[in-house]
């Protein structure tokens, strides 16, 4: 019988070598790049270098993270694998053990999208990067608004954020978040698709899509994921209805084990296991 880690295996190999592997690397990459560029232009206009600690401010701008968890979100849509070719490995392993793999390979991806960003960002901007301990002059400069007057820079670095975070912890923090995240949305796209080709991918969708209501709906917010990112929505004591760093961790770990949960109970119903499923898919 073919042990979910074999299984695991292929998976990481095939996912990754694939033609929508590559195509995600290429739409990331220029969407990352069309990001920085301003922010590129204005160190090597005025000669500021900014930390590497930028990775915890990327996600200030709620546009950049509208577009990376929607490629993320693209990039898991094909999940679950096509049970007609498929089935070899599933007459091996069984279909429970089969889903069991796909499900703990999308959890383990979502913290590989996560590298792949911190690096393509540290990449695009080590031209301009300086390296220190703490948020330096640079990150510090784009605090105030004033400073980048006339350039389209879509990266800030809010003053709330520079005031009350060490570059370490909000890094940290938002890199933990992060996988996190992604973890649960590919759960979420993974149990849904078992239904219907389409529903996954919109519900990550619509998931994804609430976060730019809640911007401006605040009342949203403990109940947004993708806002969750964003450090300057996390509690604080003049606005006490926002997410506390605890709450968010736990309820993104309860989401992606219930989908993955969900996902088993749902295979587990299929003809494979010879017991009837309303619904085939």
């Amino acid at each position: 019988m073919c042990s979910i880690w074999g299984y695991y295996r292929h998976l990481f190999r095939r996912h990754l070598l694939s033609g929508r592997m590559l195509s995600v690397l290429v739409l990331t990459a220029l969407t990352m790049d069309a990001f920085l560029v301003g922010l590129r232009s204005y160190c090597y206009d005025t000669g500021a270098r900014v930390s590497q600690w930028g990775f915890a401010l990327l996600w200030t701008n709620k546009y950049v993270v509208l577009s990376f968890l929607l490629i993320y979100v693209y990039a898991v849509s094909n999940f679950p694998l096509d049970r007609v070719r498929e089935r070899y490995s599933i007459a091996r392993m069984g279909i429970a053990r089969w889903a069991v793999a796909q499900g703990l390979y999308l959890v383990s991806f979502g913290w590989l999208y996560t590298v792949l960003l911190v690096v393509l960002q540290n990449l695009l901007l080590c031209g301009v990067m300086e390296w220190s301990g703490s948020w330096g002059k640079g990150w510090g400069a784009l605090s105030d608004i004033s400073a980048a007057v006339g350039v389209d820079i879509y990266i800030k670095a809010p003053y709330r954020i520079l005031a009350n975070y060490a570059p370490l912890e909000a890094n940290f923090l938002v890199f933990i978040i992060m996988g996190l995240l992604l973890g649960m949305l590919g759960g979420l796209v993974f149990w849904l698709n078992l239904y219907s080709r389409a529903a996954g991918a919109a519900a990550g969708s619509f998931m994804i899509f609430l976060g730019v209501a809640a911007v401006r709906m605040k009342r949203l917010l403990p109940y947004s994921p993708a806002n969750w990112i964003q450090l300057e929505y996390h509690y604080s004591m003049l606005e006490p209805g926002q997410p506390k760093p605890g709450y968010i961790v736990a309820i993104l770990l309860l989401l992606t084990f219930f989908g993955l949960v969900m996902a088993r109970r749902r295979v587990e119903r299929t003809q494979e296991n010879n017991s009837p499923a309303k619904k085939p898919w």
